[in-house]
């Protein structure tokens, strides 16, 4: 029976996407994807660590899941605990001893690669230590200008002058019992495998045969298999870009005559929301509570390294609050995808377009009896961008759909309320529960630090059920926030909504039933935040694309725009954490008590964020950046009065509690707070 694997490619502790093996882009923690493949019973699981050094750190420490441990080894066993399919693990394999620790820690197989072409005898150890079936070799290949073909070794800097399907032989004869093929040129490519380089290998052994490097498409598994004689189709990449990509992929796969296990999309053992422990959790903000009371956060300070750097063209800190990777030159991914979408032809931006009207055609209905989509909106300068683009550019009919936070501005609810009139269509508004709303706003400034916890998943959520109980199959997102910040994924992926970015990104790893028995909080208070389950949104084909993987998206112009089309109203007082005045309109805590906090965390606020944005659009000069952002990162905004008023809490206690929350590898105290400045 054939097989359809994932690939997760780990570098220091978080997933990254992959291209040509030099340039990576920062994707997450791997357990959520790990437990997300689980809930679908895949066929197997390739783990490979690429990172040059064994350290794994998930970079923030509000996430609800973390590892005890900072090593490979370390992680593994917790990896393990949520892996529900033979595991595969490789990278950091030198002898026998090392892939004996793996195997003790959840590993059913290990990946040799660069030692196996050093010491090719380790291979035969291996398989008569543990057995062939045990044993697969990865075969990195790189196609030259001349066409042939020459493994590569150190994740492709080396070059061996060894032939693919040759070097596959041999390993078969010295007790392999799988070989793993992947395309170098075609890594991240999306243009599909390579399958010359593919059937080269299929031919030249007997054992099973691993295809990988270049899926850009569902489409592309399939001839790895039919043309190419491939035991199995895996690749990384493609399975981090789509909402149930596995399950798609081997429908695409099954549909094409593949012989393969059958879709599931459930798993009695492996739920799609996580279970919690209550009475461990509530131990845990006990605790956090008594810290913050007794003032006790020092003792970790002097333990972990300080040592802060930020890019060398915008003003991005090495430990930011998204994901962030930097070339060799200190130019952060965020800026490199800037700087190619800047470069885009305006050719592509209409290819693009007509790829978007495409997918709204698909999903547009065809008697008239429904909306042709959902749209997620605020009431922001950015709803306004969206709602106009669709309805009054290219000409769809979008039934509009708002969770209500109750932190609106005068501004903000006016924009709010005049969508539906401006624009003529059809508009759900969501108000839950004040009191409700009260709680969650507590319990997520004391468990996360981010009081806003239930307005992130509520806009993530909210839209989604409404598009599945209309039967509506298209939501339609603005921006790919962490795209945007830090080049989360290429342009070329166009990335699409997904559970797993929700819960990870948006619930930072808390999902609704997380909050259940808090405060007296009952499941059926937090039905608003209960995700469609897979089979919902399996058997409608319901998907949620990013607007911004399609247009221009700039958020000052998309401002500029809602003013002098609808009317839109901009704030008549500046706020105080950024100077921008179209900001957050919709949440009066957004730029004040929420961003405050994310400073009192890793140091930087949201004037980092628009001055960094302004610096890659080229309408600020990164020295005008560094004066706005030491002159309105560090205020703490009159906001939080507000804030503590609606909850009830003091400002001592809040200030006690945000303390907790303080990166030592950012703050350290010495008489008062302290923290490293960024320099011209």
């Amino acid at each position: 029976m054939n097989r359809l694997i994932p690939i997760i490619l780990l570098k220091n502790g978080l997933i990254v996407r992959s291209q040509l093996f030099t340039v990576h882009q920062s994707i997450g923690n791997p357990m959520h994807t790990v437990r997300r493949l689980s809930n679908w019973n895949v066929d197997e699981l390739i783990l490979l660590d690429i990172s040059t050094e064994d350290r794994h750190d998930l970079r923030r420490d509000d996430l609800q899941v973390q590892y005890s441990d900072a090593t490979l080894l370390g992680i593994l066993p917790e990896i393990a605990k949520l892996c529900f399919m033979p595991l595969a693990v490789g990278g950091r394999i030198r002898d026998i001893e090392s892939m004996r620790e793996r195997f003790a820690r959840g590993a059913d197989k290990c990946v040799l690669n660069s030692e196996a072409v050093r010491n090719p005898d380790l291979v035969h150890q291996a398989s008569r230590a543990f057995g062939a079936q045990a044993i697969v070799v990865s075969i990195d290949a790189l196609r030259q200008a001349d066409g042939r073909l020459e493994v590569h070794i150190d994740g492709g800097k080396t070059p061996t002058g060894l032939e693919p399907a040759a070097w596959a032989r041999e390993c078969e004869r010295l007790g392999a019992g799988e070989i793993l093929i992947n395309s170098i040129d075609r890594d991240g490519s999306g243009i599909g495998y390579d399958l010359e380089l593919v059937k080269a290998v299929s031919d030249a052994v007997s054992i099973p045969v691993i295809a990988c490097g270049g899926v850009g498409r569902y489409d592309d598994f399939a001839p790895a298999i039919r043309q190419a004689g491939a035991s199995a189709a895996a690749a990384a990449n493609i399975f981090n870009f789509y909402e149930l990509a596995y399950p798609n992929a081997k429908q695409t796969c099954l549909s094409a005559g593949i012989h393969m296990r059958p879709i599931s999309l459930e798993n009695k053992w492996f739920p799609r929301e996580p279970r919690y422990d209550l009475q461990q959790e509530k131990a845990k903000l006990d605790q956090r509570m008594k810290n913050a009371s007794d003032r006790v956060f020092t003792a970790a300070l002097d333990q972990r390294e300080r040592k802060m750097t930020w890019c060398t063209q915008c003003l991005y800190p090495s430990l930011s609050a998204t994901p962030m990777e930097y070339d060799a030159h200190g130019l952060c991914m965020g800026c490199q995808i800037a700087n190619l979408k800047r470069d885009f032809p305006d050719s592509e931006w209409t290819r693009r377009q007509h790829v978007l009207k495409d997918i709204l055609e698909q999903a547009r209905s065809q008697d008239g009896s429904r909306h042709d989509c959902v749209i997620g909106v605020s009431g922001g300068k950015d709803s306004y961008f969206q709602t106009h683009y669709v309805k009054n550019v290219l000409g769809y009919n979008p039934l509009l759909v708002t969770y209500y936070g109750n932190n609106f501005t005068p501004e903000g609810e006016r924009n709010l309320q005049r969508m539906a009139e401006v624009f003529d269509v059809d508009h759900i508004i969501y108000k839950p529960g004040v009191g409700l709303l009260k709680k969650l706003n507590r319990l997520g400034f004391k468990i996360m630090g981010d009081m806003n916890w239930h307005g992130h998943m509520g806009i993530s959520t909210i839209p989604m059920k409404i598009a599945a109980l209309h039967q509506i199959p298209l939501v339609i997102w603005g921006e790919h926030g962490y795209a945007d910040l830090c080049g989360q994924f290429s342009m070329n992926d166009f990335v699409e909504w997904s559970y797993r970015n929700r819960l990870e990104h948006f619930g930072r790893g808390y999902e609704w039933n997380y909050m259940v028995g808090h405060e007296g909080i009952r499941p059926a208070d937090m039905v608003a935040y209960q995700y469609p389950s897979d089979q919902e949104i399996f058997d409608l084909g319901l998907k949620g694309i990013y607007l911004s993987n399609f247009v221009p998206w700039d958020g000052n112009a998309n401002s500029k725009l809602a003013s002098e089309l609808y009317g839109f109203e901009t704030g008549d007082i500046p706020f105080e954490r950024t100077y921008r005045r179209a900001s957050n309109l919709d949440d009066m805590h957004e730029n004040g008590a929420h961003d405050y906090l994310k400073f009192v965390k890793f140091g930087y606020g949201r004037c980092t964020d628009h001055a960094s944005k302004d610096i890659r659009s080229g309408e600020m000069s990164r020295e005008k950046g560094i004066d706005l952002v030491r002159r309105y990162d560090p205020i703490k905004s009159s906001d939080i009065k507000r804030w503590l008023e609606y909850v009830g809490m003091s400002e001592q206690e809040f200030d006690a509690i945000a303390d907790t929350f303080r990166d030592p590898r950012v703050w350290w105290y010495d008489g008062g707070w302290k923290r490293h400045h960024i320099k011209s």
